[in-house]
C-alpha cells in the first residue's frame, strides 16, 4: 500500500503543478500580473521599467526635480523591482496660443508627454486627450476637500475630472503704499469705493479734469490696450453682474458692466491710451492703483525693485453676497489618455499636490523669488494669510470663477473680442451693438449656432 501511494502521490504533483501553472497563465491573459497571484505570486514579482516625460512651464528644473525624486524613491520603494524615470522638460514657446496648439496636436499625434501643464480654462478643449484621475487615486469628494472651487469646475467634464491644481492665481487690487495706506485699501470694499478713490488720486494739468494732460492716474481702468489683463477686469465685471462672458453678452446686464468700465476713461477720465502700459505705469509711481493676477508682482518689483506696494480683495457689487465673486486664472496638470503609465502619472500629480510637497514647492521657488507659486491647496491658504502679495488672493480664491475670456492663457481669439468691444464703446459705438459684435464672435469660437439673445 505504501509503494502504491508512493507511485501516486509523483503523477498527483504533476496535475497539480499543471493546473497552477493553467490558473497562472489564465490570470496573465487576463490581468497580466501574475505577481498578486496566491502561492506563486512571490515567484514572479514586480519588475520593468516606467518612464513619465512631464512638460512644465514655469519651474526650473532645479525647484520640481527634488519633488520628482523623492516621488520616484517613495514609488520604487513600495514597488520593487520597479525603476522609474521621470524626465521633467521646462518647455519654451513664443506665445502662450503656440504651447497650447503644439500640446494639443502632438497630444492628437500620440507623440505627446505623459504629463503637462494647461491653463484651466483650456481643459474641456483638451478633453478628448486628457486620462481621467482614477477615484483609486483621488475620489472627487475629495479633491473638492483640498481645492478650490474654481479647480473643481474646470477640470470635471462630464463625470471625469481631467486636471488637478498645483498653484492658484486670479485677479487682485494692486495699490502704491506711498500712494494709498493700507487703511484706505481695506476701506474700498465696492467699485464705488474704488472709483471715488481712482478720481481722488487722479491729477491733471491745471487741475482741468475735462480737457487737462493726466499727470498721475488713480487707476489704469476703462480701455482696453494699454491695461494689463483688461479683458479679465470686464470679465470680472461681467460676472459679478451674473453674466457669462461667454454666452451672456447680448443682455442689459452685460451692456451696464462695459458702460461702467469704459466710464472710467471717458467720464471720470482716470485712464487713457496715451499713457504707458498700467504695469509699467505702477513701477514708475504714474498710477496708484491696477488690477492684475499676484504674478505680475514679480514684474513690478523687477522694474521698481524699491517700489512698496501690496493688494487687497477685488472690488464688489454693491449687493453682493458674503465672499462676492472673484476672478481666477491659474494653470493645473494633465496627463495623456495615450500614455502607457497614467495611473503612476496621476499618483505623481497627487503626490506633489499634498500639503508637505506645496510647502516644499514654495519655498524652492521662493529662493530666488519674491514669493513661490500660491498654493492650490485650501489647508495652506492660512498660512500665507500675512502675506501682503498672496494674503488677498487666497481670502477670495474660495469665490472665484473663470473664462476662456482671461488674458495671457492661449485663448488670445476670446481677449481679442472683449478688447474690441472695450475700443468700440470708446469709439462711440453703444455697448448693446459692440456686445453683440464680441457674442457673434464668441459663438464662432464655440462653435454655437444660435439665433436667440444671450442668457
Amino acid at each position: 500500500m505504501i509503494e502504491r501511494a508512493r507511485g501516486l502521490f509523483r503523477p498527483l504533483l504533476i496535475v497539480a503543478i499543471v493546473i497552477l501553472v493553467g490558473v497562472a497563465a489564465v490570470s496573465f491573459l487576463l490581468s497580466g500580473n501574475l505577481s498578486s497571484l496566491p502561492l506563486i505570486g512571490g515567484l514572479f514579482g514586480k519588475s520593468g521599467n516606467i518612464t513619465l516625460t512631464y512638460w512644465g512651464l514655469w519651474e526650473d528644473s532645479d525647484v520640481i526635480n527634488p519633488l520628482l525624486a523623492e516621488f520616484v524613491t517613495s514609488y520604487e520603494n513600495a514597488n520593487p523591482g520597479v525603476t522609474l524615470t521621470i524626465n521633467y522638460e521646462k518647455r519654451t514657446f513664443s506665445t502662450l496660443d503656440q504651447y497650447k496648439e503644439t500640446l494639443l496636436t502632438r497630444l492628437q499625434q500620440g507623440t505627446g508627454p505623459d504629463v503637462f501643464r494647461l491653463h484651466n480654462s483650456w481643459v474641456s478643449a483638451f478633453a478628448a486627450e486628457l486620462s481621467p484621475l482614477p477615484s483609486s487615486v483621488l475620489s472627487e469628494e475629495n479633491y473638492a476637500l483640498r481645492f478650490y472651487p474654481s479647480a473643481l469646475s474646470s477640470a470635471k467634464v462630464g463625470t471625469d475630472i481631467l486636471a488637478l491644481p498645483l498653484e492658484y492665481d486670479g485677479l487682485v487690487l494692486f495699490y502704491n503704499k506711498k500712494l494709498i495706506t493700507a487703511t484706505v485699501a481695506s476701506k474700498i470694499k465696492t467699485w464705488e469705493d474704488f472709483r471715488r478713490e481712482a478720481v481722488k488720486l487722479t491729477t491733471w494739468v491745471g487741475n482741468d479734469r475735462q480737457k487737462g494732460k493726466i499727470l498721475r492716474s488713480g487707476a489704469a481702468i476703462g480701455v482696453a490696450n494699454n491695461i494689463s489683463h483688461s479683458s479679465d477686469l470686464l470679465s470680472l465685471l461681467l460676472a459679478q453682474s451674473g453674466v457669462s462672458p461667454l454666452t451672456g453678452l447680448n443682455t442689459v446686464a452685460a451692456a451696464d458692466a462695459l458702460t461702467f468700465y469704459t466710464n472710467f476713461a471717458k467720464v471720470d477720465r482716470v485712464w487713457n491710451e496715451t499713457l504707458p502700459f498700467s504695469i509699467n505705469a505702477f513701477a514708475n509711481g504714474q498710477v496708484a492703483m491696477i488690477i492684475a493676477p499676484s504674478w505680475r508682482a514679480l514684474d513690478i518689483a523687477a522694474l521698481a525693485p524699491k517700489l512698496s506696494f501690496a493688494t487687497a480683495p477685488i472690488p464688489q457689487t454693491p449687493s453682493a453676497q458674503v465672499g462676492g465673486v472673484n476672478w481666477a486664472s491659474f494653470w493645473m496638470e494633465g496627463v495623456s489618455k495615450d500614455s502607457a503609465n497614467a495611473t503612476v502619472a496621476w499618483k505623481l500629480l497627487e503626490f506633489l499636490s499634498q500639503e508637505d510637497q506645496q510647502r516644499a514647492f514654495y519655498a524652492a521657488a521662493a529662493k530666488n523669488r519674491l514669493f513661490g507659486e500660491p498654493y492650490a491647496v485650501r489647508s495652506l491658504a492660512a498660512s500665507l494669510s500675512e502675506q501682503p502679495i498672496l494674503g488677498p488672493l487666497l481670502s477670495s480664491a474660495p469665490t472665484a470663477v473663470s473664462s476662456k475670456t482671461t488674458d495671457l492663457s492661449g485663448d488670445s481669439a476670446y481677449v481679442t473680442a472683449l478688447k474690441q468691444a472695450i475700443s468700440d464703446v470708446l469709439g462711440g459705438t453703444k455697448a448693446t451693438d459692440a456686445l453683440k459684435t464680441a457674442q457673434t464672435t464668441i459663438n464662432q469660437l464655440e462653435g454655437v449656432v444660435t439665433t436667440g439673445t444671450g442668457q
